[in-house]
């Protein structure tokens, strides 16, 4: 097993092209999200998409600040730190880890958890 997947999807996720990171998932994958406010539960790689473009699209700006992709035991890891500026809420912050189980390079099931979006301070 390799990370590749993983690294694919980071790619995606910091070019905000939802049709690679669908490309990512098996047809009928599974998504699960814990965010802060409640448990999303997803069942194909057409909602993982839809998931991402829902966090990520109304972000005027956007920064992946820090990634990494690896193998842990039979999963992958995948780990992203963002920031963005939302028109309505101005700049925020977020994390995202998740562990992958992956079948013929793509991600069959993942379960991720999200830190929710931070306010922080315009950047300098």
């Amino acid at each position: 097993m390799t990370a590749a997947v993983g690294d694919a999807l980071l790619d995606a996720i910091v070019a905000r092209d939802y049709g690679a990171i669908e490309a990512c998932f098996a047809d009928d994958a599974r998504f699960d999200v814990l965010t802060p406010k409640r448990l999303r539960e997803h069942r194909s790689a057409a909602e993982a998409a839809e998931r991402y473009y829902a966090w990520l699209e109304p972000l005027e700006r956007f920064e992946v600040l820090e990634r990494g992709a690896e193998v842990v035991a039979d999963r992958v890891r995948v780990r992203y730190l963002f920031r963005g500026r939302d028109p309505k809420s101005g700049w925020q912050l977020n994390e995202h880890t998740g562990y992958a189980a992956v079948e013929d390079s793509r991600i069959v099931a993942m379960t991720l958890t999200c830190a929710g979006f931070r306010p922080i301070s315009e950047p300098a």
